[in-house]
């Protein structure tokens, strides 16, 4: 990442102006696309026929990012850039062109030993952070040591440490009576100070820039999910649409009160805790997909068709939510020849499990171990817990996925216990057979087909690698 790198090579070239604020500031700009920020009328993004406009994404970033911690961290950037620009001009600061250009050359060249051949510029491309933003950055990081230096008393030559500026910049906004402020904004006004403000739309352009291009795919790609869903409901009245939408956040409500993991703590106030403007909800575009979504496919599917679509697809359908076993799993790394990746040949784990076996005779002492000496970094904290597997359920090995099937096939007092070692391709596992969950009830079912189909409207109406956003790198 580019971020590390210019850390790296700002403590290699003691480049005490770019202070952890004014890094910070830096990586706003490091994920955003090269050039200008789009205008608010301006295409972002594009699936297919349907576009989305800079403007429209502005307001899932007012709802979801600008009161989130990388929201105000952002603000306070680009307040602390806005400041230290006029306190260049105030006090007659212009960092020497030559000087930033040799620093910059120093960065290319350091990478460029690192084995980099195409240097600071190949760095700046992948980033998407054009030459000019890098170095006005730079610029900022020598006024604000330049103007740490002089708050001290220090000479030119003298260095000041990242913690004296972080204090230095602190107290001149202090000085200002600097307030941020969390959405809504009174007048248009996101940050004010005595001598200047941050307007909530150039707040949202400088979040834009500064959040990764993965969450702006990603809120792009749900907007322009909700625009083709709509698109495919046009006689939709907007009354249904509103109780779908409530009806859906209730149900947020109802499971979140219902979650231990809550305490109680109701889901609205979580989310506020989170940055979200909880006002807004009704139009986040994740409840309007789900209520949208199940709207289909009530519109679509009567109870007969619903039942014939379960009967045609039964095997898929019961292997992935019929007859399952809890299941454990210990997994040992194995290969056919031992070398630096491979620790164990598959006789060598499958002997070195097979030693294990007096150790499990119970599900308790089969998580403990599975704790202890386990090599699957996804379950091992959980001690071995993967949960309900059937004869489908994915992300499960097939080889104890088979296991499971043969143990269903037994009766139920029988089928509990220790299995194997198993050989997987990469290695040799154990896993312990738990509890059967029995053949669910057509209501529950229906549960599942239904979900199962609003999971296929959602793909058919848009695959995620038809979208294409501005943000994302060449």
């Amino acid at each position: 990442m580019i971020l590390s790198t210019v850390l790296a090579l700002s403590a290699a070239h003691s480049l005490a102006g770019f202070t952890p604020s004014v890094v910070l500031a830096a990586s706003a700009v490091v994920r955003a696309a090269t050039g200008a920020v789009p205008a608010r009328g301006e295409i972002v993004a594009q699936a297919l026929d349907t576009t989305l406009s800079a403007e429209e994404l502005e307001d899932i970033l007012y709802i979801r990012r600008a009161a989130s911690e990388d929201g105000r961290a952002a603000l306070r950037h680009l307040a602390e850039s806005k400041l230290l620009e006029r306190l260049a001009r105030e006090n007659g600061i212009q960092p020497d062109d030559a000087e930033l250009e040799k620093r910059i050359r120093a960065f290319d060249q350091d990478i460029k030993k690192g084995g980099d051949g195409e240097g600071l510029a190949g760095h700046l491309k992948k980033a998407r952070l054009s030459r000019d933003d890098f170095k006005r950055f730079l610029a900022l990081g020598l006024v604000q040591e330049a103007l740490t230096r002089r708050a001290l008393g220090l000479g030119d030559d003298k260095p000041v440490t990242a913690d004296q500026q972080k204090i230095w910049i602190e107290e001149e906004l202090s000085k200002r009576g600097f307030q941020a402020f969390t959405p809504p904004w009174k007048d248009g006004i996101a940050a004010r100070a005595s001598d200047y403000t941050v307007t909530s739309t150039e707040f949202l352009d400088y979040l834009r820039k500064r959040l990764s291009a993965d969450t702006l795919r990603e809120d792009c790609y749900q907007l322009l999910l909700q625009k083709r869903m709509l698109a495919r409901m046009p006689d939709l009245a907007p009354e249904k649409l509103q109780k779908a939408v409530n009806d859906e956040l209730q149900r947020r409500r109802d499971e979140a009160k219902l979650d231990p993991k809550n305490r109680g703590i109701p889901l609205d106030q979580i989310l506020a805790a989170q940055g979200i403007v909880v006002d807004r909800l009704a139009d986040d575009p994740a409840v309007r997909i789900s209520a949208l979504s199940k709207l289909w496919v009530e519109r679509s599917y009567d109870p007969e068709t619903l039942k014939r679509t379960y009967q045609n697809e039964r095997e898929l359908f019961d292997g992935l939510y019929g007859p399952a076993h809890e299941v454990g799993f210990l997994f040992l790394r194995a290969a056919g020849f031992k070398n630096q990746l491979n620790p164990r040949t598959f006789e060598e784990a499958e002997r070195e499990l097979g030693g294990y076996v007096g150790r499990a005779r119970s599900r308790e002492e089969f998580r403990e171990l599975a704790k202890q000496v386990s090599e699957d970094a996804d379950t091992k904290a959980a001690g071995g817990e993967i949960g309900w597997v059937g004869p489908l359920t994915p992300k499960v090995p097939r080889e104890v996925r088979d296991e499971v099937v043969r143990r269903l096939a037994l009766p139920e007092g029988s089928a509990q216990g220790l299995a194997g070692p198993l050989r997987l391709p990469n290695g040799v596992c154990l896993a312990w057979i738990g509890r059967r969950r029995p053949v669910p009830t057509w209501e529950v079912m229906s549960g599942y087909v239904r979900a199962e189909l609003r999971r296929r409207f959602v793909e058919d109406v848009l695959p995620r690698s038809a979208v294409v956003t501005v943000f994302e790198g060449s």
